[in-house]
């Protein structure tokens, strides 16, 4: 049976492939970005599956706008999140790491709600959120993107705990994807870089079984657990020391 699925980052990177993968399948797509003009070729290469929707996440009507999506698609069964943004920040200077949490924090939240809501209404659904290896631990170059990022994952956590124990038939998926070879993938000194389509057949395959958490790709899991065990003092000097990744310009 087909299904209906919104993806919220849909323009590019992960979140479009993930739009083309349930598009060959038949599924009916709503997908919404800030570049409407990449999504409208999303539109022509599957005429009849895709609706598409231009916002900013960052917009305080975000909410609305997914429940107008929801509306176009008369329903959903999956809501997959990957709209995020990272911005090097080795400055610290005020607007990146407010436009980075205006994103991340702020924009996932009201999405999270407005589906969280509909799903309710519905008595079933599936919430998806794309988060990242960067929630393992702090990061010099991009504090904002790393905290943010740990937010979302204890904030799904919560979800899918809170689902569980209320019985609402509401799936919580959590993908936390290492490096994938999109505009997102910056620095140096990158490995196991994973192509968007590789990454989105593992999300994919994630997703449509239901799994409470999935690496991607799932090598991933050892460079998180490791990072999470690693006391402060190696911590700081060999991840977060001088030669750790720098932004590229």
């Amino acid at each position: 049976m087909s299904k209906k699925v919104i993806i919220i980052g849909a323009s590019s990177g992960l979140g479009r492939r993930l739009a083309e993968l349930y598009a060959e399948e038949d599924c009916m797509i709503g997908v919404m970005s800030r570049r409407g003009n990449l999504l409208k070729e999303l539109e022509l290469q599957y005429p009849g599956k895709i609706f598409i929707q231009q916002a900013d996440i960052a917009n305080e009507n975000i909410g609305l706008q997914i429940k107008q999506l929801i509306k176009s698609l008369n329903g959903v069964d999956i809501i997959i999140i990957a709209a995020s943004v990272i911005k090097f920040n080795n400055i610290l200077a005020e607007k990146p790491e407010t436009e980075t949490t205006d994103i991340n924090v702020r924009g996932f939240t009201k999405i999270i709600s407005a589906a969280w809501e509909h799903f309710l209404e519905t008595g079933h659904g599936h919430i998806v959120g794309i988060t990242s290896i960067a929630a393992a631990r702090g990061n010099k170059a991009a504090p904002a993107y790393h905290a943010s990022k740990a937010f979302q994952s204890i904030y799904l956590e919560s979800l899918r705990v809170k689902s569980k124990y209320e019985r609402n038939n509401i799936s919580i998926t959590e993908l936390i994807p290492g490096y994938i070879d999109t505009a997102m993938g910056k620095g140096d000194r990158l490995f196991w870089v994973a192509s968007p389509d590789k990454a989105a057949r593992e999300s994919k395959k994630a997703i449509d079984k239901k799994k409470a958490r999935a690496f991607i790709t799932k090598r991933w899991w050892l460079v998180y657990h490791l990072q999470r065990l690693l006391p402060i003092f190696i911590y700081d000097s060999v991840v977060n020391g001088s030669w750790k990744l720098k932004s590229k310009n």
